[in-house]
């Protein structure tokens, strides 16, 4: 259905409303979705997955220069921290067969939605976590954002500086793993992606061996207010910012001596 509202030039502002009211009412707003190569399992509700459905894309510009980096020099594994619904994990590989991707995203629903999608096709080298990756090995709370009586898979780890309604939010507990004690990579070449929702640097402190001990390039995430502390954790282990997104705090790092 969404493929003939979407041909309708004059509806294009109207789509995304339009097509959620449709759906619910259908009930038809989870389901498979054809990206690329790649049968995706999204839900139309979700704002990120709306977004992969109806742009048959996501954060392309980023995407775009980490692949072009990726094409140029050989990685054995590309690290997909705070996976989603999988689209970053799925596209790279589906681009480079021999690429071994591991994935891990903290919110149970997301997960489950990455995992449909890996049971449906024919992918052989992707692995997926339900747990975060952070400093420290805990339980955490994490919130979800409400919004027209939907839950989004997109998840935070609540700390100290969390303020906010909680009736807007789900609050839902999840397993936090020391990154450094879930992989132990040495002499690789890693291409990362980091999206964690403020919980970035944790991240990072957690994963310092492998980020000393590997050539990595790291696209990253950097939520307001973190951008100066995660920059100077970057600058303290010799890697460098190449990249900034144009329409979002997306970063790329490296301690590629040829990138940098």
């Amino acid at each position: 259905m969404l493929k003939y509202i979407n041909r309708l030039p004059f509806l294009k502002r109207l789509i995304p409303s339009i097509s959620i009211r449709i759906l619910k009412i259908l009930k038809k707003n989870r389901g498979y979705f054809k990206i690329g190569k790649i049968n995706y399992y999204l839900d139309f509700l979700d704002p990120i997955d709306r977004n992969i459905i109806l742009n048959k894309n996501y954060e392309n510009d980023q995407v775009s220069f980490l692949e072009e980096i990726m094409k140029g020099y050989s990685f054995s594994h590309f690290i997909d921290i705070g996976s989603n619904s999988g689209y970053y994990s799925f596209y790279f590989a589906e681009k480079f067969e021999n690429l071994k991707v591991k994935a891990f995203e903290i919110n149970f629903e997301a997960y489950n939605k990455f995992n449909k999608t890996l049971q449906k096709n024919s992918i052989n080298n992707v692995e997926v976590y339900n747990f975060g990756l952070s400093d420290q090995e805990k339980k955490v709370k994490i919130r979800s954002m409400i919004k027209d009586g939907f839950v989004q898979s997109n998840s935070a780890v609540l700390d100290d500086s969390h303020t906010f309604d909680i009736n807007y939010f789900k609050i839902k507990e999840a397993d936090l793993k020391i990154g450094d004690n879930v992989l132990n990579f040495k002499n690789e070449n890693l291409s990362i992606k980091i999206d964690v929702e403020g919980h970035e640097l944790y991240t990072l402190k957690g994963l310092v061996n492998n980020l000393k001990n590997n050539n990595c390039v790291i696209l990253i995430e950097i939520s307001d207010g973190n951008f100066d502390k995660v920059n100077n954790f970057f600058k303290s282990i010799n890697y460098d910012y190449i990249f900034k997104s144009k329409f979002r705090p997306d970063y790329l790092y490296t301690n590629i001596g040829k990138y940098k």
